[in-house]
């Protein structure tokens, strides 16, 4: 009986062996993995962020088309003669309102970076962002020998005043020189 026991347990550690090493070839989960939990929390949190970054982007956008709307409604007004006014009203400073249309026209937004994207699906996020204009330049950039294949996952804030290059800095992790 001794003798048939010991075989029996030989045998129960030799399946369960097999079975370990065939789902971990196969990468079929047994249940008893906290990594795949820790990772679906994980993923569950990015989707809640970017619903509520996606809530706050419908939100600037109905204020923008509001805005819009008041200042079509404003120019359809009838307007003053300008020739009543005094020069000095109708002056505008030209310092000033290169520096009002800078910051309007400056385009900010945040990149998620994950694993297993390519150069080219990065710089497409970079150009529906609205950062920059050419997503072919951009992927050109980042397959140079000194920034192919270390993007760096995370996140990143984004604007268009910012080069090319200091972008591929950001978000490979190289420092500018």
């Amino acid at each position: 009986m001794k003798r048939s026991s010991v075989r029996a347990f030989g045998i129960a550690c030799f399946l369960i062996g097999a079975l370990l090493t065939v789902s971990d070839m196969f990468h079929i989960p047994l249940g008893f993995n906290s990594d795949s939990n820790k990772n679906i929390k994980q993923y569950e949190e990015k989707i809640t962020n970017l619903e509520l970054q996606l809530k706050e982007a419908e939100e600037k956008i109905k204020s923008l088309e509001h805005n819009n709307t008041q200042t079509e409604e404003k120019q359809a007004a009838p307007s003053e003669n300008i020739s009543e006014r005094s020069n000095e009203e109708t002056q505008i400073n030209p310092s000033t309102a290169v520096e009002e249309q800078q910051t309007e026209d400056i385009v900010t937004g945040t990149l998620y970076i994950y694993t297993g994207l390519t150069p080219a699906e990065v710089a497409q996020k970079i150009k529906d962002l609205g950062v920059i204009n050419n997503s072919v330049e951009m992927e050109l950039f980042l397959a140079q020998p000194e920034y192919a294949r270390s993007l760096q996952t995370g996140q990143y804030k984004l604007n268009s005043s910012m080069t090319i290059e200091e972008i591929a800095n950001m978000i490979t992790g190289k420092t500018t020189e």
